[in-house]
């Protein structure tokens, strides 16, 4: 192959990466909107009560069963695996399927019951420091919810079959529709069962997040085919079981980390839950959305990989330019117009301006690990593209132990902001080891103009911030007042920061910035023809 056809296939992979990126950053941008209603409709409806706190306790429980037996496998074994039949037999791919299916249907069947028998147990060692009544209801609530963690793991294999498929949109808006959900059952059934509402919002959510892969999988003709066993299910055993010791251990540390702050206060957990969902929204945005994009043609470029050639670091290297340029002018904008966000989009109803005030107190310290966790992704999905799960769950064991010691050394002088900077410190130091290790093992990033682009948007950023202080210096009541000023304070110089940063990027030529403009414009201009 020539230099000149390997440029044009690079770039045509580099625009396939972009464009699918787009696709899941548009279901992220809907789910996030609906996820940041979600919290202002929990705000305003219960407010930061000890009975929300329950609420959070109780999904932590059955978010970290999934995650432990369904959600942590999805990019580490699912996806690389299921990338290589879907690209050579169609059939042999159905039959792995179905038997994926089988096998997790039986085991988190027997889970789920287990554990709706050992639920009290569960609230005692998560929300140690609740009374005995939030504990009774935190019981009651987890045994509602945990029957969400089949349906959420029969959606999750189906999303990684649709993304081993190279098919995004219906994964990419299934948690619309459980956020749609929840909202709904807020609404309805909040004058009749209060807080217990919510735990029907999760179960509508899940059926409907199942129902939706379901009709994915039979529109691309994916439909698994029924079968108990398969020779590749060992292959997805081995991959999965460095990430699901790695997994219980980060889990045990979210049971520790509700634990410690159960004993900060009751309203710890709900707070940090709020700064949580702000911090969730670029990364879903940015960092998830160019990863999972990545992460099929990553397996396939490791498969087919040949001595002497890195198309594989070469993507890497862009997925993680992308994530860069994305996600510290995110970053900036949270750090700078925190404060009228969080009082836009939370403080109503039952949730007050000192609420408001703990939880951007939380937020700021959020962000510092924000851009390591961004990054950090996309590293952890470049090593379970080449089949290698042990290292990134090495990596996470020590993570932990980073956490452990930031969070005992300052807890008990910072309370729950102590907890939160435990966390960012977890992040960076998980980023940097990851880095350390790619450099290692896969190869240098230098020739890829990763540092290149970071210097480009911490200049853009430099730019972009003193623009948005300025408009927010001089807004009426810096968003502190009502609603649409807090609505003022964050859309106008939100939009001027944005305009500054792009103008910024794209005068000193960033080509992968230029690359997600150019590609924005075309999928606008096709959309408006179609309409």
């Amino acid at each position: 192959m020539t230099a000149r056809a390997q440029e044009t296939t690079t770039s045509v992979e580099r625009g396939a990466i972009a464009g699918s990126a787009v696709v899941l950053s548009a279901g992220n941008v809907t789910s996030r909107v609906l996820g940041l209603l979600r919290e202002t409709v929990i705000t305003a409806l219960f407010g930061a009560t000890g009975a929300v706190s329950a609420f959070r306790v109780s999904s932590n429980a059955y978010n970290l069963l999934y995650e432990l037996l369904v959600g942590g496998v999805i990019s580490s074994a699912f996806v690389p695996v299921l990338s290589e039949y879907a690209e050579r037999d169609q059939g042999e791919f159905r039959r792995l399927l179905g038997a994926l299916m089988f096998l997790l249907m039986a085991f988190v069947t027997a889970i789920v019951v287990l554990l709706e028998f050992a639920a009290p147990l569960v609230t005692r060692v998560m929300g140690a420091g609740f009374s005995p009544q939030l504990q009774a209801l935190t019981t009651s609530l987890l045994r509602l919810v945990l029957p969400a963690v089949l349906l959420l793991g029969l959606s999750g294999l189906s999303a990684a079959a649709l993304y081993a498929r190279q098919q995004f949109a219906y994964p990419a808006f299934m948690a619309s529709l459980f956020n749609a959900a929840l909202i709904a059952c807020a609404f309805i059934f909040s004058k009749r069962f209060d807080i217990r509402a919510l735990a029907l919002g999760v179960l509508a959510g899940s059926l409907c997040q199942a129902g939706l892969q379901a009709f994915g999988l039979w529109r691309t003709r994916s439909w698994p085919s029924f079968a108990p066993y398969h020779p590749a299910v060992k292959r997805v055993l081995l991959l999965a079981l460095p990430v699901l010791g790695s997994l219980a251990i980060g889990q045990a540390q979210v049971i520790i980390d509700r634990n410690l702050a159960s004993r900060t206060g009751e309203q710890s957990i709900a707070w940090m839950a709020n700064a949580t969902t702000l911090i969730q929204f670029p990364l879903g945005l940015v960092a998830s959305a160019v990863s999972l994009a990545t992460l099929p043609r990553l397996a396939r470029l490791a498969s087919n990989e040949r001595q002497g050639q890195s198309p594989f670091l070469g993507t890497m290297a862009f997925s993680l330019r992308l994530v860069i340029v994305l996600v510290l002018p995110a970053t900036a904008a949270l750090a700078v117009l925190g404060a009228p966000l969080v009082h836009l989009l939370f403080q109503h109803g039952n949730f007050h301006a000192a609420d408001s005030a703990a939880t951007n107190a939380a937020l700021r310290l959020y962000l510092i690990g924000l851009p390591f966790a961004a990054v950090d992704q996309c590293l952890i999905l470049a090593f379970y593209a080449r089949r290698d799960t042990l290292r990134p769950a090495l990596v996470g064991l020590v993570a932990v132990g980073i956490y452990l010691a930031v969070a005992l050394s300052t807890m008990q002088r910072l309370g729950m902001t102590g907890l939160v900077l435990a966390n960012s410190a977890q992040w960076l130091g998980h980023a940097v080891i990851m880095l350390f290790l790619t450099r290692a093992l896969i190869g240098s990033l230098r020739p890829h103009r990763v540092a290149r682009a970071l210097l480009q948007a911490l200049a853009a950023c430099a730019i972009c911030v003193p623009v948005m202080l300025l408009l927010l210096r001089f807004l009426p009541g810096h968003g502190a007042g009502g609603t649409l000023q807090a609505l003022v304070g964050v859309a106008v110089p939100g939009t001027f920061g944005l305009a500054a940063y792009s103008l910024a990027m794209l005068a000193m030529r960033n080509e992968d910035f230029v690359l997600l403009i150019r590609l924005v414009i075309n999928r606008a201009k096709a959309t408006f023809q179609r309409v």
